[in-house]
């Protein structure tokens, strides 16, 4: 398809990552246009923003201000030789500097950020991926359906086994392993670091402020021009892949658990501060547990997420599973071997899925204490 996309993809095979980010920054431009308009006309839609005279007269104004930069701008367009044409005048070029700050970047922080990769593989990585994929797959068929029993129920311990059983039957069972263990430590640094960064930007408007344009540029920034200087820091391996996934997935949850708090009553709020509780108690017994649902959504758009990077991620070293689905989608003889293997994603989603929302879902069996 025509449009800045192509302009991401032939940077990205010329390895220009200064025009890939240009490309991008255009795309992240008219997402933040989109999403402050679609904001606004959400506001104007909810009584609660409509009810003063003064609210009235100020959107009156609007309108009359808006229709008059119309007609000023068509008067002003007939004075014009051509007016579609834009001026050449008026340009930013982004990508001899981009492209000089990505190599400052690489050279100065290689040594650095090969050792942290390093350090994490060793410490993290290789192991859990040792254990499943040596342990034999009717032990860790027992384990998951014991822990999902445990912390989510029978339903749902009934659901992630099969799943996890259906990976076994399709003859992937060695590479299902390898995606799930960097597809658990994505999902757990993404739930992590979105749910801190969600509650310092529900607890403060200016952060949430300062946070909101990072946020639109990482969900819409093509994941192809944030790749690059990745492998250039990281070169290719699966925690590059890891790193990818983070940085696509933790947008949304940050949101969602920023949306979650915020939407607690204020007058439990009120009701919680009269009786006494601290800033940390109405965190922890208030905000957080009335915003239940809105974190149940956020861990299941958190695993969504990083599944979504996968195939990705085998670009830049991950392999395993996204690596089967590249080959199907290469190769026409490999088209059931990439079809089996997104099968098994989507069936180690599912997995992940029933296990995290039944555990937030089943009811505290404890009693209950005031602090």
């Amino acid at each position: 398809a025509p449009g800045l996309g192509l302009s991401v993809l032939r940077a990205l095979q010329q390895v220009n990552v200064g025009l890939a980010f240009q490309a991008g920054l255009a795309i992240v431009i008219l997402a933040i246009v989109l999403d402050r308009l679609t904001d606004q006309a959400g506001q104007w839609m909810d009584p609660r923003f409509r009810r003063t005279d003064i609210t009235r007269m100020r959107r009156r104004l609007t309108y009359l201000g808006g229709a008059g930069a119309v007609v000023a701008a068509a008067v002003a367009a007939r004075s014009l030789e051509d007016p579609a044409a834009f001026p050449d005048a008026i340009a930013i070029d982004l990508v001899a500097p981009v492209n000089d700050i990505a190599k400052w970047i690489t050279t100065t922080f290689g040594v650095a950020t090969a050792a942290v990769k390093d350090a994490f593989s060793t410490a993290i990585l290789n192991p859990l991926e040792g254990v499943l994929t040596s342990a034999p797959w009717w032990l860790v068929l027992g384990a998951v359906l014991s822990v999902a029993w445990i912390v989510s129920g029978r339903r749902a311990a009934i659901i992630a086994t099969t799943c996890l059983a259906l990976v076994v039957l399709l003859g992937l069972w060695e590479h299902g392993m390898q995606t799930l263990a960097s597809v658990l430590i994505a999902t757990a640094l993404t739930l992590v670091l979105g749910g801190i960064l969600g509650i310092l930007s529900a607890r403060s408007d200016p952060f949430r402020t300062l946070l909101r344009p990072f946020l639109d540029a990482a969900q819409t920034l093509p994941a192809f021009v944030y790749l690059i200087p990745a492998v250039a820091l990281f070169q290719p391996s699966r925690f590059t892949a890891i790193v990818a996934a983070l940085v696509y997935a933790i947008p949304p949850v940050i949101r969602l658990v920023d949306a979650g708090i915020r939407s607690v009553p204020v007058t439990v709020m009120e009701a919680a501060t009269a009786a006494g509780a601290t800033s940390r108690q109405l965190l922890w017994k208030v905000q957080l547990p009335l915003s239940r649902r809105a974190l149940l959504v956020a861990a299941n758009q958190g695993i969504v997420m990083v599944l979504a990077m996968v195939v990705v991620g085998a670009l830049v070293g991950a392999g395993a599973l996204g690596n089967d689905v590249i080959g199907g989608f290469a190769q026409g003889e490999d088209f059931g071997k990439g079809l089996a293997a997104g099968t098994a994603l989507v069936l180690l989603g599912i997995m992940l899925d029933r296990i995290t929302q039944g555990a937030g879902g089943r009811p505290s069996t404890g009693v209950s204490r005031a602090g």
